[in-house]
């Protein structure tokens, strides 16, 4: 049973955490700088009490566990080991999970021990029930029901051996009853009053069971009361479990209107087993059942016993389901969707500190800060203290006393990388980065080792950012993500190795752009500063060609050819095949320019005038992406670095720098930066623009010999770029022109359709 109630919860969990919408695909393989859902791998790691920086986004799971660090109240080993079982199983990665081969397996080897019985009905551990729109599948037949049929057959085989006919008619009513755990209602018949004693209490108790797995509820609630009232019954003790059993799973699977009547008779039936002696050898299952019923019959009342029992000194050997039950009830609390909750239930909240702290940590009110500091206040404690720094932001009143208290909280501590952050963070915002760079300086000089890599991210993210020149901002600017994901869920979870290509294993431990990185490249600084990026070897080699061939695409879009030239024997040294398209360009003068530079562009689609942010293209820069990233998208199709950086943050609550903009660049700087930006944007659909010069180029050119293939390209263009509703139109005019002024040639007869939307 408390297998099925963790798979029930589990699914619910899944559809309400997790409601994604997916698309066509395909999906691509994503570097996660900052864990924002759940802390750093190897989770063993924050089981132990490496917290690292807290995100107050973490599923409260894990904020639970930081709170007991910052409270100083570590785990046991053996409860370490059941936090992390939790994590990977909601996260979907525990593989201790059974799909009921193996039961059944052990049935089917017992039954054939007696020989010549006919071949087992088929048997589906898992039951479908179909409602409207609604359609269930839920554990039917749980391990322990295989468990028992097998030691029962093997004590009847002891007692009466293979060659009785009871013991065959026994594993045969056995077979219809689990022939009932998918699917169907075969009830075995009853025995005749004058069979013997033992074979008809069997009997009796296989056709409840089997009442009980065809969902024939009633019939099953009466046979299973009928035996436990026998006190003469081999089967009272677990008849009595089952009958409250039967009432929870009535519960679930019955009218709604009879649930808390179901309920509430359970929990009745669980009372009166706890109290009967003669019944001990099911009290701890009905003691588990019991925690069930109550967590559904008084959510409120067992959450509350729940955190007063989840930070009890004493070992908890029940950890696991204890803390998966907890949550359950407060997230269905707290993530009441378009309600606000009431001041009662506030107070409430407010009975238990870990209830207290959780919700209040994940509040984002004023009234919430209000309530963190005068909690922090009257028992100074480390959880509090994070909650309040949390909340804290550079407006706020008395900023210098905050940080004071952050830089009072000891190395090595499990509430040191939260509060060294904190204190960086609010002198940033304070207005004293020149303190919070030495700072930052000393930390990563002297504590690094307790940073995990998504928070040792957050610290590298805000150096990066102060940095008083151009070099030191480079020298920061790479960043080794904590990890590699699908992440098509939003679970963040890292891929293994052995799940990714080879191609996709050399991006372990690389560094790359991390959001904030490409967010000031593509967007504030300007070319005049990119070129001299380009020149500073602090950039590793591929960080430095995807800046070169950014900041080249960018020179000729902004018609600055001085630039653009200066630009291309660092762009054809780190890209020699790109030699023979950029050749033209450079030979070009005058008007000619800019054709030459877009003619360039069209053979070569996997530049763009912007550094990818992770792990971006893997395509060779000649060769044409399947998927349309050819091009540049990012002015009407894919999201911006600043769109990314914000979707982030809607999940987060700490993954942008402090400050806006780097610190050594000026005024003027910035807003040449924010126009060139603003100017790349308006450029619209790629494959439209580059339409639209060509045709422009050959209406006043059309001897130039450049021009038919130049408009094939640009209609390739509109096929595998990124498009808009007028690309249709740009599409037929370039395919019309070529057809119409240059049909013999080989690239109008290459052309053979234009390209809507």
């Amino acid at each position: 049973m408390q297998r099925l109630a963790q798979l029930l919860v589990s699914l619910l969990l899944m559809l309400a955490l997790f409601p994604q919408v997916f698309a066509c695909g395909p999906f691509t393989m994503e570097a996660v700088f900052v864990f924002t859902v759940h802390p750093a791998y190897p989770l063993e790691n924050y089981a132990q009490g490496e917290l690292g920086i807290i995100q107050p986004s973490y599923a409260r799971s894990y904020l639970y566990a930081a709170y007991r660090y910052l409270n100083n109240q570590p785990f046991t080993s053996s409860e370490q080991k059941a936090l992390t079982e939790l994590w990977k199983e909601r996260l979907g990665q525990d593989d201790t999970w059974e799909s009921g081969e193996s039961w059944i397996k052990s049935w089917l080897e017992a039954r054939q021990k007696l020989p010549g019985l006919p071949e087992s009905p088929k048997i589906d551990v898992f039951r479908h029930r179909e409602k409207p729109n609604e359609y269930d599948t839920f554990l039917n037949c749980p391990k322990d029901a295989f468990e028992t049929a097998v030691s029962t057959l093997n004590a009847r085989l002891r007692s009466y051996g293979t060659d009785t006919s009871s013991v065959r008619t026994w594993v045969e009513a056995q077979d219809q009853v689990f022939s009932n755990c998918g699917e169907g209602q075969n009830i075995p018949p009853m025995l005749a009053t004058n069979a013997d004693q033992v074979a008809r209490a069997d009997r009796n108790y296989q056709i409840a069971a089997a009442n009980f797995y065809a969902t024939k509820f009633d019939d099953a609630q009466q046979g299973f009361e009928a035996i436990a009232a026998d006190s003469s019954s081999p089967w009272r003790p677990l008849a009595s479990y089952l009958l409250a059993r039967t009432l929870v799973r009535k519960a679930s699977l019955g009218a709604d209107q009879d649930k808390t009547n179901s309920l509430s008779k359970a929990e009745d039936q669980l009372h009166k087993i706890a109290a009967d002696k003669n019944l001990a050898i099911v009290h701890s299952p009905a003691n588990r059942l019991l925690d069930l019923v109550r967590l559904r019959l008084h959510p409120s009342g067992r959450m509350h016993e729940l955190a007063r029992k989840l930070v009890d000194k004493n070992t908890n050997d029940h950890l696991k389901q204890d803390l998966w039950d907890y949550t359950t009830l407060l997230d269905g609390v707290l993530e009441t969707e378009g309600q606000k909750l009431s001041a009662a239930q506030k107070q409430d909240l407010e009975t238990d500190d870990l209830t207290d702290w959780l919700s209040t940590l994940q509040g984002n009110s004023p009234e919430d800060f209000n309530h963190a500091l005068s909690q922090w206040q009257k028992d100074r404690s480390n959880a509090w203290l994070i909650c309040v720094l949390s909340k804290v932001n550079g407006k706020t009143a008395n900023v210098p006393d905050f940080i004071t208290e952050a830089l009072k909280v000891k190395s090595g501590t499990s509430a040191f990388p939260s509060a060294r952050y904190h204190a960086v963070r609010l002198m940033i915002e304070s207005g004293k980065p020149i303190e919070a760079r030495t700072l930052l300086d000393q930390t990563l000089k002297n504590n690094r080792a307790q940073f995990d890599a998504s928070s040792l991210n957050l610290l590298l993210n805000e150096r990066m950012m102060l940095a008083p020149n151009l070099s030191d901002f480079l020298s920061h600017l790479p960043r080794i993500p904590a990890a590699l994901s699908w992440n098509d869920d939003g679970r963040e979870i890292p891929t293994e190795p052995s799940d990714i290509s080879d191609e996709a294993k050399a991006l372990i431990g690389k560094p790359l752009y991390d959001y904030d990185a490409a967010r000031v490249l593509n967007e504030q600084l300007p070319l005049s500063v990119l070129k001299e990026a380009v020149k500073d070897s602090s950039l590793p080699n591929h960080l430095r060609q995807d800046l070169t061939q950014a900041a080249w695409i960018r020179a000729v879009l902004l018609a600055d050819y001085k630039t653009a030239d200066d630009l291309v024997p660092t762009l054809r040294s780190f890209v020699p095949t790109l030699s023979a398209s950029l050749n033209d360009f450079s030979i070009t003068q005058g008007d000619d320019k800019n054709f030459s530079g877009l003619y360039a562009w069209l053979k070569i689609p996997g530049i763009e005038p912007v550094v990818d942010a992770g792990i971006g293209r893997n395509m060779p820069l000649n060769q044409q992406d399947s998927y349309r990233d050819n091009w540049w998208c990012g002015a009407t199709f894919g999201p911006s670095t600043e769109t990314v950086a914000e979707d982030k943050e809607e999940t987060a609550s700490f993954t942008k720098s402090s400050i806006s903009s780097p610190l050594f660049l000026n005024e003027a700087q910035h807003q040449a930066g924010t126009k060139e930006w603003a100017k790349l944007k308006s450029l619209g659909a790629m494959p439209n623009y580059l339409s639209k010069q060509v045709i422009q180029w050959a209406t006043k050119n059309p001897t130039d010999k450049r021009v038919p293939e130049a408009l094939h390209l640009a209609v390739n263009a509109t096929r595998y770029g990124c498009t808009d509703k007028e690309t249709g139109r740009w599409s037929k005019a370039a395919f019309d022109l070529l057809h119409q002024k240059y049909p013999n040639t080989t690239w109008a007869k290459k052309t053979k359709y234009w390209f809507k939307e």
